[in-house]
């Protein structure tokens, strides 16, 4: 798993690309978590686009990410799943826990 991060608006985009394994989060993960507790605004987005493949960890990865957002007065959605991520969220009924709140 590879990951790039760039401010945009009021978020912080984190593209992640490759396939996100068991292996790969143990690296990755606190990394992350530092970036999306340190960004300035109030969103974090992950940019799944480049994902190829993830296992039950790369999920519980992003689970965790979106629950440290919550806990930090964030939110955290998934944008541009390449289509087998885009399969997996659905079977696993997730596409709308990562989905932007509606606007109010």
């Amino acid at each position: 798993m590879q990951f790039t991060c760039n401010q945009a608006d009021q978020a912080l985009v984190v593209c992640l690309s490759g396939e996100i394994i068991m292996d790969a989060v143990s690296e990755r993960k606190a990394e992350v978590e530092r970036l999306a507790r340190a960004a300035p605004g109030a969103n974090v987005v992950v940019d799944l686009a480049g994902v190829t493949f993830m296992d039950s960890s790369g999920v519980g990865f992003l689970i965790g990410l979106r629950r440290l957002c919550q806990e930090q007065g964030k939110t955290m959605t998934v944008a541009n799943p390449s289509p087998p991520i885009k399969k997996l969220l659905d079977m696993l009924r997730l596409t709308d826990y990562f989905a932007a709140p509606a606007p109010i």
